[in-house]
């Protein structure tokens, strides 16, 4: 077989678990569901056309590694599969003109709708809840019992199945439209990070053991979809999908109308599908598509599963509906480590339940594509319901002649440097003396998975403007009279020093690495070495020495390292940081 074949398909397998992981772990995909599938359907084709499987495939399992260590992982009893996606009629129609040939006539099928939450396992065990687990990896999971005890339409005992020995009900754990908005003025209210979206709450509460959650906890919702159990007569009575959701009526749990539909033929299918594709963001809940699942479970189970998929149901995605608003202002934002990220405001807009205001461009190339000019009508799009995007500059093409767009700086916006260029994406080196650098290094020295010191971005700022922060070690020499020129409470002030002197405690050694500011050097990276190093002496003695087994923690991240300690003015930071009493 090509080299360079082989050499894609392992790139390509690499890349597809390395968003699997941000989509199920770090909940902050970086691309759209359409976008995912298109590359894992080539992965598929490519492995059989090539009869060759990189030994950590994501066609072979479901997902790698997505369990959080704080939570017990258990396996199911009943593996949950995921369901392939199509995103057009004719790929539908394709599947189920196969399906219908296979078992020589034509079916029921049942419509339900496809919620963009987390999919889950709930068990009953002679009618008492008994456990809760997430879907993991479709063959272990999660537990999170504790975390589900809150959520109202979860019943903790259903007296109807008492007699049955076992009870394992599927379905998404969901936040409505309306609760969404009303957790994000409690998040904001409390001084919490609001959530990005409808299922990135989800996912953060599910995962969260802190119990001033609870009032959160309750706004969720659950949503049944499918019924497993060892019990016979249940199984010999309950032979369709329709059945089991009658049955789950039944047992008291709630079904909104018209979130599912018994259909009898094609034309049925796409009438409740195209209904659903104008209004779906009149659901009580967020929803991404519509699930098509053959009814009849006899016929079903003929077709049986692969090792991801079932093969009796698929998921018909939306399309991302694309919004049209008007550029406010093009902002190009500095980072911690100079790299230079543009960051267009437009008039806000609504989508999904969530209020859209402004999109990233990454870099350079992508920036200088649109050709952008304020009070510019742009089309946007929330990428898999998640991303903000830019499709298309509407201006541009009607005033090419004489239109005036807006270029990416040659200078750094802040301090005036030369901007230089590495990979498509420009950077200010000028890192001691540039002001929002050293800005953007402080907030993040003050964040929750560093120091964790809750102080308002306009308070940093300030302090920075009257030269009372200028550095990340000048945080611990704070006094009460600093504060003088902020117009800020004496309660609040207070609070801030005693969060100061509070972080001074118990900080890991990785908390203050990740603080620093490094490049590439992440949490990950942090608590890598923090598994073998409890101190910077001995990290930076094995540096010195050529202890150090570089492929463990990277060559390049070790270079980091070492070039960073090599100034002078961070080592003297680490002085002061050590002097105060942080774990150095």
């Amino acid at each position: 077989m090509n080299k360079k074949i082989k050499k894609y398909i392992i790139i390509l397998s690499k890349f597809i678990n390395y968003h699997n992981y941000r989509y199920y772990i770090l909940n902050k995909p970086k691309i759209s569901n359409y976008e995912f599938d298109n590359k894992f359907n080539l992965l598929i084709k490519l492995e059989n056309k090539y009869n060759y499987f990189y030994k950590y495939s994501p066609t072979k399992k479901l997902n790698n590694n997505l369990f959080l260590k704080k939570f017990k992982i258990i396996k199911h009893i009943y593996k949950m599969y995921s369901i392939k996606n199509v995103y057009n009629k004719e790929e539908f129609l394709k599947w189920k003109n196969n399906i219908d040939k296979k078992i020589n006539k034509k079916n029921d099928y049942i419509c339900e709708l496809k919620y963009d939450g987390i999919a889950i396992s709930i068990i009953y065990k002679y009618g008492k809840l008994n456990n809760a687990i997430t879907r993991g990896d479709g063959i272990y999971g999660n537990i999170v019992i504790n975390n589900i005890l809150y959520i109202k339409n979860i019943p903790k005992y259903i007296k109807k199945i008492k007699n049955i020995k076992f009870f394992d009900i599927k379905g998404e754990i969901v936040f409505s439209n309306k609760n969404f908005i009303i957790i994000n003025n409690y998040q904001k209210k409390n001084g919490e990070k609001l959530f990005s979206n409808p299922r990135s709450a989800v996912n953060g509460i599910i995962h969260n053991n802190k119990k001033n959650n609870i009032y959160i906890k309750k706004k969720l919702d659950f949503i049944p979809y499918y019924i497993y159990t060892n019990n016979n007569n249940y199984n010999i009575k309950i032979n369709n999908q329709f059945k089991t959701i009658k049955f789950l009526e039944y047992l008291y749990f709630n079904f909104k109308k018209k979130s599912y539909k018994l259909c009898k033929n094609n034309k049925e299918i796409i009438n409740y599908i195209n209904y659903w594709e104008k209004n779906k963001y009149n659901s009580l809940y967020p929803i991404d598509g519509i699930v098509i699942k053959l009814n009849n479970f006899n016929i079903k189970n003929k077709l049986k599963y692969n090792n991801i998929f079932h093969k009796w149901c698929i998921a018909y995605k939306f399309k991302d509906k694309n919004f049209i608003t008007k550029i406010i202002k093009i902002y190009f934002y500095i980072g911690k480590t100079g790299i230079i990220v543009p960051v267009v405001y437009f008039k806000s807009i609504i989508i999904n339940g969530t209020n859209i205001k402004k999109a990233s461009l990454y870099n350079s190339n992508i920036f200088n594509k649109y050709k952008l000019s304020f009070n510019d009508k742009i089309i946007i799009k929330k990428s898999g319901n998640i991303i903000p995007k830019i499709v298309k500059n509407l201006n541009y093409k009607k005033k090419i002649k004489n239109y005036k767009y807006i270029n990416f700086p040659l200078y750094c916006p802040s301090c005036n440097n030369f901007l230089k260029k590495k990979n498509k994406i420009y950077y200010c080196n000028n890192n001691e003396k540039c002001k929002k650098q050293i800005i953007e290094k402080i907030k993040h020295f003050l964040s929750k998975e560093a120091m964790n010191i809750k102080i308002n971005k306009n308070i940093i700022n300030k302090l920075f403007l009257y030269k009372k922060l200028n550095n990340l070690s000048d945080l611990f020499f704070l006094k009460k009279k600093d504060f003088k020129k902020i117009k800020i409470t004496d309660n609040e002030i207070n609070r801030i020093l005693n969060e100061i002197n509070l972080s001074k405690k118990n900080k890991k050694f990785y908390n203050i690495l990740f603080s620093l500011c490094i490049p590439n050097i992440g949490k990950y990276i942090s608590k890598k070495i923090n598994k073998k190093y409890k101190n910077f002496n001995t990290l930076l003695n094995d540096i010195k020495n050529k202890k150090i087994k570089y492929n463990n923690f990277g060559k390049k991240n070790i270079y980091n390292i070492k070039k960073f300690f090599k100034k002078k003015k961070n080592i003297l930071i680490l002085k002061k940081l050590k002097k105060i009493g942080l774990n150095i």
